[in-house]
């Protein structure tokens, strides 16, 4: 007698018809989760810039700035090469440019309701550090562009304490930050 082992024809399609459909939902939550990763990405990365400029401003005894361009959705690490403890456009070195719409598409800054100051609340949109350690206090809002009054648990806000440098983000729970 024939040895008759394996699957036939019907078990095997529904097994490409059970992982189509656990791929379909698996691809359609995650297209829902995209706006929230690219903005939690976007987040992590300006912290750790602001964390870079402080300890850049430490090592070199430099004035080290993150300057805001919000038309533009992007912000440059910029260390003060003149040292003139001014940020000057023309003659500061510019160590780094963050442009959001290349690097985490749909993500902008934007001004969270009630806050006065704007999407950056560092004055003329530039955060300074010094070589002390110190820094501009100051707060900058993130979110993804389309989520504008829809789904406000993606707002994202990241904030300096001038006294010690240190950057921090939060997420909004509807409330209050958290």
């Amino acid at each position: 007698m024939a040895d008759r082992r394996g699957f036939t024809l019907v078990e095997a399609m529904l097994v490409v018809a059970l992982i189509g459909i656990l791929a379909g939902i698996g691809g359609a939550y995650l297209l829902t989760q995209l706006p929230n990763m690219r903005v939690n990405g976007a987040t992590r990365q300006l912290v750790g810039d602001l964390r870079l400029a402080k300890t850049l401003a430490v090592e070199t005894g430099d004035e080290v700035y993150l300057v805001f361009d919000v038309a533009q959705n992007e912000y440059q690490v910029v260390r003060d090469s003149d040292h003139n403890d001014a940020y000057d456009p023309g003659s500061d070195e510019i160590l780094k440019t963050v442009r959001l719409p290349e690097t985490y598409r749909g993500v902008e800054f934007y001004a969270h309701s009630g806050v006065p100051g704007g999407e950056v609340t560092f004055g003329g949109d530039v955060a300074e550090f010094t070589p002390r350690g110190t820094a501009d206090t100051g707060s900058v809002y993130l979110r993804p562009a389309n989520d504008a009054g829809v789904r406000d648990d993606r707002q994202r806000r990241v904030t300096v304490v001038g006294s010690t440098g240190r950057a921090r983000a939060w997420r909004w729970d509807g409330a209050d930050w958290v």
